[in-house]
């Protein structure tokens, strides 16, 4: 590659991908060339007035296949932080990252955002499980079968990387929580809070019950923004020093988790101002979200990760469970009904 690094960030507006995308332009590295693809209008603008040097924005979607492809096969490095269970937008990604090859003949790199959904056991709330996947076990990942959550999506990307015309790197965050930090932050460009979360909250004030699976006794990893974008800068960094312990591929997997939480225990916080609890049918669930199979699944399952292959990076997590929960109970007392 050449001194001059291009990278292409696909979702650096969102909730996870604005600190990623804030650390990047914090950096002010004349050897980084930064561009990050839009869909909305208003966020470049905004992105515009900050006049940030080296910054190229594109308004488009991730959906968008012929701009993907165009946008990736100039770039040496990609971040895909839009949606993890799109395999259209993916493979739209994984075709720009072959012609980069082609042309360049050198591999570009993938760092790819998925999550632990991939993990789901079908509880539906019924139990906790004390199984924990490590992210240094290969067997044991690659027991998930394709049809789990993201995992059709990561399986392409560890394809890709075997058919040798890519460097892929797949993160899984557990249910990322906290306040994001960073320019994007600080000038209302980015998501600021977690849409899935958000998404149960408001679900639970519009019925007027905490809403769970089952019993919630499942059990959850759980991750903090910021502590996310330090895993992926480190990563970042790791990959481009070629560090020894950095594998790619189906050695590439990371998993962001620094706690677990029994999801009762979110129900706990969330009943506070919500209403009692009371278990969601099947109706519910297509009514409040909708088309997000995924989605429905997260909140029953249980999704145990050790971040070990993390860790051996040198990410180190601070925040404990209890510390989770204190976050969740100040974002639910300043929720505007």
């Amino acid at each position: 590659m050449s001194s001059v690094k291009n990278i292409l960030f696909i979702g650096g507006t969102g909730y996870i991908g604005g600190p990623i995308l804030s650390r990047f332009i914090e950096r002010e590295d004349p050897n980084l060339s930064l561009t990050a693809l839009v869909r909305s209008p208003e966020k470049v603008e905004k992105l515009h007035k900050l006049n940030v040097r080296g910054l190229k924005l594109v308004i488009g979607s991730h959906n968008d296949v012929p701009l993907v492809e165009r946008l990736v096969s100039e770039a040496d490095v990609v971040f895909s932080m839009a949606d993890c269970d799109d395999l259209q937008a993916a493979e739209s990604i994984l075709r720009g990252l072959k012609r980069r090859c082609e042309v360049t003949h050198v591999k570009p790199i993938l760092i790819h955002m998925s999550g632990t959904g991939c993990l789901a056991d079908g509880a539906q709330g019924a139990f906790s499980s004390e199984t924990v996947y490590s992210d240094l076990d290969v067997a044991q990942i690659e027991t998930l079968p394709a049809t789990q959550p993201h995992r059709n999506v990561d399986l392409a990307i560890v394809e890709a990387d075997n058919q040798g015309y890519t460097e892929t790197y797949i993160v899984l965050p557990g249910l990322v929580l906290g306040t994001p930090h960073g320019i994007l932050a600080r000038e209302g460009v980015q998501n600021p809070t977690n849409l899935a979360f958000a998404a149960l909250i408001r679900a639970s004030f519009k019925r007027g019950a905490a809403g769970l699976r089952g019993e919630g006794k499942n059990i959850i990893a759980v991750a903090d923004v910021t502590e996310v974008a330090d895993l992926v800068e480190i990563l970042y960094d790791s990959v481009i020093a070629n560090t020894a312990e950095v594998g790619h591929g189906r050695y590439g997997y990371h998993f962001v988790s620094s706690a677990d939480i029994i999801f009762e225990k979110i129900v706990d916080v969330i009943e506070s101002r919500a209403g009692k609890r009371r278990a969601f049918t099947q109706e519910e669930l297509d009514l409040y979200f909708p088309n997000q199979p995924s989605l429905q699944a997260f909140f029953g399952d249980n999704g145990r990760a050790d971040s070990a292959r993390a860790r051996a990076l040198g990410w180190k997590p601070v925040k404990a469970t209890e510390e989770f929960l204190l976050t969740l109970r100040d974002e639910i007392e300043h929720w505007q009904l």
